[in-house]
């Protein structure tokens, strides 16, 4: 196939591009290119002193020191480790006149956000570039080299043609010191999606807001290669090694050409506690074990907690089953609810930006969400998260990590897992090569391994798998890793089932006060109140059929049907004048709605039954003026007769039930007493005994 003009001015502009990153990027003074490690550890130290009151961890150090040496770099740390804070001093390295840029790619809007109003408290210029600010006026202040810090999506730098003149003019070139890849992983969950092979992975599509996730994150390489000589970092805190080969493929970076960093990937002040579920997923009733009525904890003293469910429609169900755990009617339906509300992928900008705020200022403590909120958001008021049903291993990683975060702040994460999943495996015998794992084998796993839960976790980060035996040689190793690190005494629910037991049983009634000193104990330090026995209500079958309503009713029935329909018409016109009409009243609450209504009534139904029944309010004090009519007609004689003519027919009925009833006993009696006669003559003609003449 020949180029064609335009292909051949994408590759010039590159080859020159190329050209003037050899010769003009701005780097370094030329006295860092002569000092040793230790000379590079001290001057970076001394500079991050300035900034920062707090010392870079080593492993902080060590990805700075590989970038200062104009290395590409992969980062792997656990969830709350700090990895956002590399490239701030790095950025503090370069003399601030120079106006150096470093450009971020992150998956989320929300976080791209919160990560801008980070930099700006620390006198750090930045802007998070998306099609709605993009202006003129921005662009000249990209150009300019104004924005330290440029925040975007992989679309953004794909597919928008502004930033992609931006990207490759040589004064913007000439400032990009580095480019950073924010959650990395998603290159690899992209790569699922972009092979076809997500579509036949149980654990990919049921985390639906994942799988939808950036899918430009699989062209980066390309348009990343194109500023040469600009270090790359990346970031994540969940990558398996097979998921670093593809990421590396799609990047077309060679392993010997990235320095990987290896951090920390357990986060041992996070307690995990897996829970069988009882009910179905579909119903979310699991959750109503974890929360008590109001009149027991107020909305403002429970602890924050984030909800993941794995599909959109399920963050609706979550909503629901629980608030009506806290006895809230209706609460679900609440935009405003002081409890409870939901964030998804779907969900409005504006109402995103409504949620997130509600929630850092208190205004309501749970948010039921899918992974769109699930990555990097640095909270640290919360304190729990619940994942509901089965999922990848490194998704719930990055889902639980959302919690403990902060000095002195321990976390807890609660797993509901399906104890049976249709086309899974639901026992270890399932498993005929432990150690050799799909990614739904791994799901799978996660839900049943008998083996410490923190262990599992961070060997499924490590190797690839989640173990099922206690006896592995890795578990192992890594329980002895943590004994010589001195990590807290693991109190998940399989290293210790019956004290998590007990604090899952005794959550509904943990406060912002008691959270943390019983989540880290092994005895509670409240008394749970033993819950009442609840009698099982009856349920009693409605009267109000499919196909009610269609037909005419019996006699005064009917009538009362046809009162409703011309007192609400009446009603209808004295809301809205004739020459406004758009509709007939018939439209709103015709005949077979007043039938169905009138046969309720008859049947015992509650208001809400008839209000639901009569097709809702399009009026207000609609209801009002029906349950006021229907009042009306009962009083009437015409009704009153009805009435009586029933209760004789009932009498009526009973009697003739009793006169049969009557005749049919009868004929048994006498038998019963020729029967009763007959035996007793028996007795008496009996001769006596020896014993009895004597």
């Amino acid at each position: 196939m020949e180029a064609t003009d335009k292909d051949d001015g994408n590759l010039a502009t590159l080859n020159l591009s190329q050209e003037e990153n050899a010769t003009s990027k701005l780097k370094l003074p030329e006295e860092f290119d002569t000092m040793s490690s230790a000379e590079l550890t001290k001057h970076i130290t001394l500079t991050v002193a300035k900034y920062y009151s707090e010392p870079l961890k080593p492993i902080q150090m060590e990805t700075v020191i590989s970038l200062v040496c104009r290395k590409h770099t992969f980062t792997l740390a656990g969830t709350g480790f700090g990895k956002t804070r590399i490239g701030k001093v790095y950025y503090c390295l370069f003399p601030a006149y120079k106006k150096p840029i470093i450009l971020v790619l992150n998956p989320l809007d929300s976080l791209r956000d919160n990560q801008v109003l980070e930099k700006k408290n620390a006198n750090i210029k930045a802007v998070n570039l998306t099609k709605m600010n993009f202006t003129p006026d921005i662009e000249k202040k990209v150009l300019r080299g104004d924005f330290a810090f440029i925040y975007l999506s992989p679309e953004v730098l794909l597919n928008n043609p502004t930033f992609r003149q931006i990207f490759f003019d040589r004064q913007f070139l000439s400032k990009l010191v580095l480019m950073v890849v924010d959650e990395a992983h998603m290159i690899y969950v992209w790569g699922l999606v972009a092979s076809r092979l997500g579509k036949k992975i149980s654990s990919h599509f049921k985390l639906q807001d994942r799988g939808i996730f950036c899918p430009s994150y699989g062209d980066l390489g390309a348009r990343l290669l194109a500023a040469n000589r600009v270090p790359i970092l990346l970031l994540s805190a969940t990558c398996r090694p097979v998921a670093i080969q593809k990421i590396l493929n799609s990047l077309k970076i060679l392993p010997e050409n990235v320095t990987m960093v290896h951090g920390e990937l357990t986060r041992p002040e996070i307690c995990l506690i897996r829970v069988p579920m009882n009910s179905s997923l579909g119903s979310c009733h699991d959750l109503k074990r974890l929360f008590a009525t109001r009149n027991i904890i107020p909305d403002n003293q429970i602890p924050p907690t984030l909800i993941y469910a794995p599909t959109q429609n399920l963050t609706w169900q979550v909503l629901r089953a629980i608030h009506e755990a806290r006895d809230i009617q209706g609460g679900h339906l609440d935009p405003d609810s002081s409890f409870a509300r939901c964030y998804r992928l779907c969900t409005g900008n504006l109402d995103k930006v409504d949620i997130i705020d509600g929630f850092e200022d208190g205004q309501f403590p749970i948010i039921s969400c899918t992974m769109a909120r699930g990555l990097g958001q640095n909270w640290e008021q919360v304190r729990c998260v619940v994942h509901v049903g089965r999922g990848d291993p490194s998704s719930i990683s990055q889902m639980i990590g959302r919690c403990g975060r902060g000095e002195n702040n321990p976390g807890l994460g609660i797993m509901l897992v399906e104890t049976n999943w249709r086309s899974g495996k639901n026992k270890i015998s399932d498993f005929q090569t432990p150690m050799m794992q799909s990614n739904d084998d791994r799901m799978d796993a996660l839900a049943i391994t008998p083996v410490c839960l923190r262990i599992a976790m961070s060997l499924d980060n490590l190797l690839g798998y989640v173990p099922l035996d206690k006896a592995d040689p890795n578990v192992k190793l890594e329980k002895l890793r943590e004994e010589e690190n001195q990590f807290d005494v693991c109190l998940c629910s399989n290293c210790d089932p019956k004290s998590a037991r007990i604090l899952f049983e005794a959550f509904k009634h943990l406060t912002k006060e008691n959270f943390s000193k019983n989540i880290t104990s092994r005895e509670l330090s409240i008394d749970v109140p033993v819950p009442p026995k609840v009698q099982k209500v009856p349920t009693t079958q409605s009267v109000v059929k499919a196909d009610t309503g269609i037909k005419p009713l019996a006699g005064e029935l009917e009538r009362f049907a046809k009162f409703l329909v011309k007192e609400y018409a009446d009603f209808h016109y004295t809301q809205i004048k004739a020459e406004h009409l758009e509709f007939d009243p018939e439209d709103h609450f015709g005949l077979f709605q007043a039938r169905r209504v009138v046969v309720a009534f008859r049947g015992g139904a509650s208001n809400k039954e008839l209000q639901d029944l009569s097709g809702g309010e399009a009026h207000n004090g609609q209801m009002a003026h029906l349950l006021d009519q229907i009042n009306n007609y009962v009083g009437r004689v015409s009704y009153m007769d009805y009435l009586e003519k029933l209760e004789r027919e009932k009498k009526d009925a009973e009697e003739a039930k009793k006169k049969r009833s009557q005749k049919e006993t009868k004929p048994l009696l006498k038998g019963a007493d020729r029967k009763q006669r007959k035996q007793k003559g028996k007795i008496l003609n009996k001769p006596r005994r020896e014993n009895d003449k004597n």
